[in-house]
């Protein structure tokens, strides 16, 4: 122990400490290095914390500007990707993930965020849901372009939104255009038509029009022919019904 009942500097301790407070030095300028460290970052007035490392970029993370899922590759992806949970292994309570296609295949609700680093098969990563991922190839992208989960490319981001019915959803924000670049992730999707509160729509067919229903207080479907527009292109509608 140091002077005054504080720890000093390298003073090797193992074991645990039951202290009422930690106070971090504000001042520091010494940048993390290390699994396990965490630290004082002055840039982003918060306690930086380096969560793991690897062959690529390091995943770390600014408490309370980062969230992250921790989660098993059930396919490889790559850093950087949109990645979704495809299902759980067991009773382990790991979501396993893989490459996110915006095609209608999977509900868009099931996109985590992106992979901050590379995974083969059965590696366990993070996947970062909420934050900013540096040190990402940004060159593709415009500075301030909102970028969307690709409906032909697996895991890709496009900077314009699939057509109906693929998925579109909003992922990440690029801040800049190069090499050493950053997005801002933050996944959002647009609900469908069935999923809206006030709809009730069942044994939907080819041709149906919303109806509304003052007594239940809900929009639902009907036959376009009890309105006699069966094969109808377009109507004016004049604000009554015959």
């Amino acid at each position: 122990m140091g002077q005054g009942n504080r720890l000093t500097k390298d003073i090797g301790l193992i074991g645990e400490v039951e202290t009422r407070k930690i106070r971090m030095d504000v001042a520091n300028n010494e940048p993390i290095s290390d699994v396990g460290q965490m630290a004082w970052d002055e840039t982003y007035e918060t306690v930086h914390l380096y969560l793991s490392n690897g062959s690529n970029v390091p995943v770390e993370a600014h408490l309370g500007q980062e969230v992250y899922y921790y989660v098993k590759a059930d396919a490889a992806v790559t850093r950087g990707q949109v990645v979704y949970a495809h299902g759980t292994e067991g009773a382990s309570g790991h979501i396993l993930v893989r490459s996110f296609t915006a095609d209608g295949t999977y509900d868009s609700k099931r996109i985590l965020g992106l992979a901050a680093k590379d995974a083969e098969v059965g590696d366990f990563f993070h996947v970062l849901h909420f934050g900013k991922l540096m040190s990402i190839d940004t060159t593709d992208f415009t500075a301030g372009d909102i970028l969307f989960a690709s409906s032909t490319t697996a895991g890709a981001l496009v900077a314009e939104a699939p057509s109906a019915p693929n998925n579109i959803v909003t992922v990440a924000l690029a801040l800049n255009s190069k090499q050493n670049g950053t997005l801002v992730v933050r996944p959002t999707w647009g609900a469908k038509l069935t999923e809206t509160e006030d709809v009730d729509i069942s044994l939907l067919a080819d041709g149906d029009l919303l109806q509304w229903h003052a007594s239940s207080g809900t929009w639902r479907n009907v036959i376009s022919s009890s309105f006699g527009l069966q094969g109808v292109e377009q109507v004016t509608y004049d604000g009554s019904i015959q």
